[in-house]
């Protein structure tokens, strides 16, 4: 129910930055069926060790897994030369606790304890539970992003059953909006050399082109890190990006539907405005 997207830019040597952009509509399910939404939620949120991340699930449950997380990733020593891979062991576990909380829910509705599911040789619901388990898979999915030891961006990403790190291109995209949001910042070329607002200007239209979606919002958070600085606010339709989006943004097309247009297009190939056929018969 929502875009989140995550761009290293700025990338030389070890150093670099990272944007992080959600859309702000939340919503909340009964049975995995939307039932209400906000315009005015957030998605974005704060972990230790200067990580930030941004989150796709209802609202409810959203709110249990990233506390989870952060508990999990309190324990890692802010000095440990391990930090990424006990961050994606913090994810993991985090995954497999949505993983058993998903199976518990499900359950309960049967009246059947886990010893039950998981020992009794003759559960005549089983095949009916584990349908409705693998339906009812929790789609959750997390872009996380922060600096290792030595100053080098890195953003990692999971849907709770795999979780997978990106340095180069250097882009996640996830949510509902997620494929559009992916095919605009391949089509810009984007990866973690660009400059920071070249990347800020991209994720922008990105999420713009996003809200092609029904369930993505049209407001939107984005915010930039930087090793060992504070975090900066750059979401927002801010006079700046407006200006780079009528300066930038692809121009519409509705010209085309001009006389000149039609009278140059037949010139350009042959056509013969009375028959509407091309002299180029391919």
């Amino acid at each position: 129910m929502t875009v989140t997207i995550g761009a290293i830019c700025g990338a030389s040597g070890q150093a670099g930055s990272i944007v992080l952009c959600a859309d702000t509509l939340v919503s909340w399910t009964s049975d995995g069926i939307p039932i209400t939404s906000n315009e005015a939620g957030s998605k974005l949120f704060d972990l230790p060790l200067g990580f930030y991340g941004a989150i796709s699930d209802d609202i409810s449950r959203s709110v249990q897994v990233r506390s989870y997380l952060y508990h999990i990733m309190q324990g890692i020593s802010p000095t440990d030369s391990r930090r990424i891979e006990l961050i994606e062991g913090a994810i993991e576990q985090t995954a497999e606790y949505v993983r058993k909380w998903m199976r518990q829910d499900v359950l309960s509705r049967y009246g059947i304890t886990l010893d039950e599911f998981l020992h009794a040789k003759k559960l005549a619901e089983r095949s009916a539970i584990q349908e409705e388990i693998a339906n009812e898979a929790i789609p959750t999915q997390m872009i996380i992003g922060g600096f290792g030891l030595t100053g080098s961006p890195i953003l990692l990403y999971t849907d709770c059953t795999h979780t997978q790190r990106q340095t180069n291109p250097g882009f996640f995209c996830a949510g509902a909006g997620r494929w559009a949001a992916l095919d605009w910042l391949n089509m810009r070329e984007q990866n973690s050399f660009m400059s920071v607002p070249r990347t800020v200007y991209h994720v922008h239209e990105a999420k713009r082109f996003a809200e092609r979606s029904p369930v993505v919002g049209k407001r939107h958070q984005a915010i930039l890190l930087r090793h060992e600085k504070p975090m900066i606010a750059v979401g927002g339709d801010r006079p700046l990006l407006l200006r780079w989006l009528g300066e930038h943004m692809p121009r519409s097309t509705g010209g085309l539907d001009s006389a000149q247009a039609a009278e140059d297009f037949a010139q350009a190939y042959g056509i013969n405005p009375s028959t509407n056929s091309s002299a180029d018969q391919t």
